[in-house]
């Protein structure tokens, strides 16, 4: 199961590395081609579907503040229809300019589109973080530690081969979740843990290593086995090591996603004038 995770982990970053590739490559295109301009039938129509769909980015936030709008569907589908908007609408609008920033209200309305985009970006990234909630990352760490009836991989039944392995993940484990009695030293361990993260992961690589060679000599194992046995334990000492980083950084990304929606709002404001200035304009001039 774990293996089959990391496998899809892989195939979504491939898919969204050739997205980026495509939309990189098309950027260069209309950017180094005059194939249309912003005031162009093409330009123009590619615009207001961008300011549409940016408009409608203010749905969400109505969903969750108005009566009237509350009772119309669960909050998931609007949430999705809101990061849609978020990336199709700047999107639209970045294409809508061909790359070119012709005036200073353009300039303006730019700037402001892509705080918003940005801050939507840091936005999803931090609710990702803190959607699954405290009791599913215990639930997660207390599977993967497992016990004899435990059907999936887990650490104290599938590696006591390699105590050590395990002993460091464990104390991994002890020292993410300590308890710190000073704000700058909860924060500088925050940023911190995602390199002890990198740093265990190795060095539980570099003995499995070991381990899973010693084994595949008295066991006399195929190449084939054996490179399954890296991946799967691999996966395993991956998939653990996160789970426990997540543990300990879920109280600091709530208060992160409290300080976010102070920030987000204001920006959505602003370009909400700005775009609104910036149309004026272009149709007055």
């Amino acid at each position: 199961m774990i293996l089959f995770q990391s496998i899809k982990t892989v195939g979504n970053g491939v898919a969204g590395f050739s997205l980026l590739a495509l939309l990189v490559a098309s950027a260069i295109l209309v950017r180094s081609n005059d194939w249309y301009t912003p005031g162009s039938d093409f330009g123009y129509y590619l615009g207001m579907v961008g300011g549409i769909l940016m408009l409608l980015l203010l749905v969400y936030p109505l969903k969750k503040r108005v009566k009237a709008f509350q009772r119309i569907g669960s909050t998931k589908p609007w949430f999705i229809f809101h990061m849609i908007c978020g990336v199709v609408g700047p999107l639209a609008i970045i294409f809508h300019s061909t790359f070119r920033i012709a005036s200073q209200n353009a300039l303006v309305a730019m700037v402001s589109m892509l705080l918003v985009a940005a801050s939507g970006i840091v936005g999803r990234f931090i609710y990702v973080r803190i959607h699954a909630g405290l009791s599913d990352h215990e639930l997660k760490l207390d599977e993967l530690e497992g016990d004899e009836t435990s059907e999936s991989l887990n650490l104290n039944r599938d590696m006591r081969w390699a105590p050590d392995v395990v002993t460091a993940l464990m104390d991994f484990r002890v020292w993410a979740n300590q308890p710190s009695a000073r704000r700058s030293a909860a924060a500088l361990q925050f940023f911190k843990l995602p390199f002890v993260e990198w740093r265990v992961r190795r060095q539980c690589h570099n003995r499995l290593t070991v381990h899973l060679d010693s084994r595949a000599a008295s066991r006399a194992w195929n190449a084939k086995k054996r490179g399954t046995r890296g991946l799967q334990f691999d996966s395993l000492v991956a998939h653990y090591t996160e789970v426990v980083t997540r543990r300990a950084q879920f109280e600091m990304y709530k208060r992160l996603f409290a300080w976010w929606h102070i920030l987000h709002l204001p920006f959505v404001y602003l370009l909400a004038a700005s775009a609104t200035y910036h149309v004026v304009a272009v149709h007055m001039y």
